[in-house]
């Protein structure tokens, strides 16, 4: 290259170079900045005297490895099954009379089969002249009597002067029998159609279908209700189920016949009971994409329909997990779950864990320390208060 066309290229590429280092925008300033930061694992270091450590009784054991089944932490809900919820209704119109004590019919009582729940009192048709008919009958039977009274007191004369015969006299007394027991009848029913026109003079007893427990009452004593009309709801509590919904994907991988543990409280803390898969109605949720399985819970558990659970499920694989003794874990006040180490003679480190659950006596991790690593499992919440205070 000449000296001229030199000298045009080294002004071109020194003009270029300005004008990029006069567009370059300057550096923005940090969105914070963040003073005195300690990283977590630099507070969690816990030096022991040697006395201190032989008088808290310190014992270490190696962080283990094993198999597990890989489960799954869901909620489920408890329903009632199918035939397990039986509603009586009224099988005629009537009013309701109470039958035996007052509790007997609430929500929640415990109920036998057999057992006498309430009264029914069918109500009657409706006459236009439904008194002037009962009056009518009271006129009638009266008359009857009366008639009969005359001649029963006749054959009687007539029997005592010698005319008569005993046969008579006991014909004459059957009919003014007969007469009166109209006549009785006739005065109650008008009495009653003064009372209570609709009521018939019978009841029925309302018994429970099974044993169970009452979830509703739709009725109280004195109500009218017509027929068909739901009267209570009892319900079974020796076989209720439990209903979680699975996103298809979990579906598959699901163990079919495994049996699974049904937890009270929705963090699974709890010892929770054993439900074994049934065989429920196909329902799934297209929006949620989810379908539903169903297991049943043991006689035993307490659980209210409608009530929300924590449900470990069993997926098929088996898994390789951290293993711990229940007692080496700590808990903060956020729940964080923590362990100790022991790094060197008499010194421990605080290291973050995530749990798995509890099997046994073991907890299991998702994440720890390393297989083999020595913690504390004896000493584990004296080193926890050692730290942060004995109320920690």
């Amino acid at each position: 290259m000449n000296s001229p066309h030199r000298r045009v290229f080294l002004s071109s590429v020194f003009t270029l170079v300005l004008a990029c280092s006069a567009d370059k925008p300057p550096a923005p300033p940090p969105a914070a900045k963040v003073s005195g930061h300690v990283s977590e694992e630099s507070l969690t270091t816990v030096t022991l005297h040697p006395e201190a450590e032989k008088r808290l009784d310190l014992r270490v054991e190696p962080v283990s490895k094993r198999s597990a089944a890989r489960r799954h932490f869901l909620g489920g809900e408890v329903v009632v099954p199918s035939g397990n919820a039986l509603l009586v209704t009224a099988p005629v119109a009537g009013v309701v009379a109470a039958a035996g004590s007052e509790t007997a019919l609430r929500p929640g009582a415990s109920v036998k089969r057999g057992e006498v729940l309430l009264r029914l009192v069918p109500l009657a048709m409706v006459d236009r002249d439904l008194r002037a008919q009962a009056q009518r009958a009271v006129e009638s039977a009266k008359a009857r009597e009366e008639a009969a009274s005359a001649r029963l007191a006749r054959t009687e004369r007539l029997l005592k002067d010698g005319a008569g015969t005993e046969r008579s006299v006991e014909e004459a007394r059957a009919d003014h029998a007969v007469a009166l027991a109209e006549l009785q009848a006739a005065q109650s029913r008008l009495e009653m159609v003064g009372r209570s026109p609709l009521e018939a003079d019978v009841s029925m007893l309302v018994r429970a279908p099974r044993d169970g427990v009452l979830r509703q009452v739709a009725v109280a004593p004195g109500q009218s209700i017509a027929a068909g009309a739901p009267l209570f709801e009892v319900v079974g509590i020796s076989a209720n189920w439990v209903r979680v919904p699975l996103f298809v994907d979990e579906a598959l991988r699901l163990k079919a016949d495994a049996q699974v543990r049904v937890h009270a409280l929705l963090s699974g803390r709890d010892e929770g009971v054993e439900a074994l898969p049934v065989s429920g109605p196909p329902t799934a949720d297209p929006l949620a994409a989810t379908v539903d399985v169903f297991y049943e819970l043991p006689a035993s558990a307490r659980f209210a329909p409608g009530q929300r659970v924590g449900v470990s499920l069993m997926l098929g694989e088996q898994v390789e997990v951290l293993a711990v003794p229940a007692s080496s874990v700590v808990y903060d006040a956020l729940g964080g779950a923590w362990l100790y180490v022991r790094q060197q003679e008499h010194v421990y480190v605080r290291s973050r864990v995530d749990v798995l659950r509890l099997e046994g006596t073991q907890l299991l991790l998702a994440r720890g320390p390393s297989v083999g690593t020595p913690v504390v499992v004896t000493g584990a919440a004296e080193l926890f208060g050692t730290e942060f205070g004995a109320g920690h």
